[in-house]
């Protein structure tokens, strides 16, 4: 029984998938695709390091304070 139901949602879900039109990411060509990806990679890349100025700044204030704070 359990193998008849999980044929018959295998089925109904390729059939769904065969009959759904494209869209978004999917519908884009290879080289677009290409340049989302590539772009996105970027980003990525640049806000981590942002991330790690910010971190710098921040922990480079909390050793002045405890700095100011021994004298």
């Amino acid at each position: 029984m359990l193998g008849a139901w999980l044929s018959m949602a295998s089925e109904a879900v390729v059939t769904a998938a065969e009959t759904a039109a494209p869209t978004g990411l999917v519908a884009l060509s290879l080289p677009m695709k290409g340049l989302v990806t590539t772009v996105f990679g970027l980003l990525g890349v640049f806000l981590v390091l942002l991330l790690f100025f910010v971190s710098i700044k921040l922990m480079q204030r909390i050793g002045a304070k405890k700095e100011n704070a021994h004298e």
